[in-house]
């Protein structure tokens, strides 16, 4: 079946879930897989023709800014960001930078207002488009999503306890990679890093001080030092030469993300644990430490760049402890 989306460049057709272009002579020339969203078609078709009937368009300027951005981003920053632009200029195919206004943005964000977060993200990232499609000289004035507000996160309240922990590891000893997730737990309780940091750990960077992580999402190195209970977390996680990653599958590779949270999943449905998500291992790290050393100490392990932003990450996790009345 052929046929003429709207908003697609001049001579773009679809063909059997497929992007083709019909060149001057007649000719069809395959773009891109359907599938794979109009970023890889303009990718595609900016390598055959003239870039001059495409580039003003915002699907276009889409994918400039993505690579532009590409190479300060982490694999997984990159994947999600390319998630958002499929969705961001499927719904932009028809627009120029300059057609985009306020309420076209608001219009746009409201799909998403039963998420916050995910609001919050399109919202940022469409912002940094048409900043970056000003700079270009597409568009003038005000950035029109700046009149859009963003909305309000609730700080999440869940607790982990260390009851929970303790059936959660004997879930997680049930299933494949069993060892290496109760590792990842014990590093998350210990370290306070992210899970991705976490994953990428490698034997190189456990040294006398402690362990060094380059956080991806900061950019900052930071060293965590020994504890009594961190040398034993890493001595468990011993197996072989102490060369590669320091979390490892069964067969021996590093961890990818959506691995270890499959692994995560499935743990906490043996465990019968509900309502628990990776990342309230860092939380939980975070108000140990708090507790321990005070909320400075508790800023630095978690990388935060501001008080108030750790205070917002563990205050209100815990129950307070109050006396009876009487």
């Amino acid at each position: 079946m052929i046929r003429k989306a709207s908003g697609l460049p001049p001579r773009v057709y679809l063909k059997h879930s497929a992007y083709y272009l019909v060149t001057l002579a007649g000719k069809w020339k395959r773009l891109s897989a359907e599938k794979d969203g109009l970023p890889a078609m303009y990718r595609a078709l900016a390598s055959l023709v003239d870039a001059e009937s495409t580039s003003d368009r915002m699907p276009a300027v889409i994918v400039r800014w993505m690579d532009s951005k590409r190479p300060d981003w982490a694999k997984k920053t990159e994947d999600m960001h390319e998630s958002f632009a499929k969705t961001m200029t499927d719904a932009f195919a028809d627009f120029k930078p300059g057609q985009v206004t306020t309420p076209v943005c608001a219009q746009y964000l409201k799909r998403f207002a039963a998420t916050p977060r995910t609001y919050n993200f399109h919202r940022t990232m469409l912002r940094q488009v048409m900043a970056f499609a000003a700079l270009e000289g597409l568009r003038e004035g005000y950035n029109p999503i700046d009149n859009v507000p963003t909305m309000t996160l609730k700080p999440r309240k869940r607790w982990v306890t260390d009851a929970e922990i303790a059936v959660l590891k004997a879930g997680a000893l049930k299933g494949r990679n069993g060892i290496a997730l109760v590792h990842m737990i014990d590093l998350a309780l210990l370290t306070g890093q992210r899970i991705g940091d976490l994953i990428k750990l490698r034997w190189q960077d456990v040294g006398k001080e402690g362990i060094y992580f380059q956080q991806d999402k900061t950019g900052e190195r930071l060293l965590v030092g020994w504890s009594t209970a961190l040398r034993k977390a890493i001595k468990a996680c011993e197996s072989g030469d102490k060369i590669g990653f320091v979390l490892r599958t069964q067969s021996g590779n590093g961890f990818r993300y959506s691995g270890i949270r499959s692994s995560w999943n499935r743990a906490c449905v043996r465990a019968g644990i509900e309502d628990m998500n990776i990342h309230d291992l860092r939380g939980r790290a975070g108000m140990d430490s708090r507790d321990l050393y005070g909320i400075e100490e508790a800023k630095t392990l978690l990388g935060h760049t501001s008080l108030k932003m750790t205070e917002m990450y563990v205050d209100g996790k815990a129950p307070r402890v109050a006396k009876p009345s009487r």
